[in-house]
């Protein structure tokens, strides 16, 4: 013979070809539910990347921190990078003749 069931946990029910719910499901998926809804209508908090200059790169002093970045969100900021605002300018004054280009405008993104 099989034990009785209780009120607060029915025994699973098929649904569709392989998910099942009981009673249980429903007290802990709605909530879950309704905090998923209201993460994405909820702004996100902004997201600033850990910044290491690049002196501490070359030198070292930063590779413990350059470590802990990368492992807790992958994403660093490197500042400090010699000539790069002039390469930087050189290059966004170049693109539009860059863009106009026959080999350019072939490119499929």
């Amino acid at each position: 013979p099989s034990p009785p069931s209780t009120p607060s946990r029915r025994a699973p029910r098929q649904l569709g070809n392989s998910f099942t719910t009981s009673s249980i499901d429903h007290h802990i998926f709605k909530p879950m539910l309704g905090l998923s809804l209201y993460a994405l209508a909820a702004d996100p908090p902004p997201f600033h990347p850990v910044s290491i200059p690049h002196s501490g790169l070359v030198d070292g002093s930063s590779s413990t921190a350059l470590i802990s970045a990368l492992a807790s969100s992958g994403v660093v900021a490197i500042k400090g990078i010699p000539g790069y605002a002039a390469l930087r300018s050189d290059i966004l004054a170049a693109t539009p003749a860059c863009a106009a280009t026959p080999a350019a405008a072939a490119h499929t993104f």
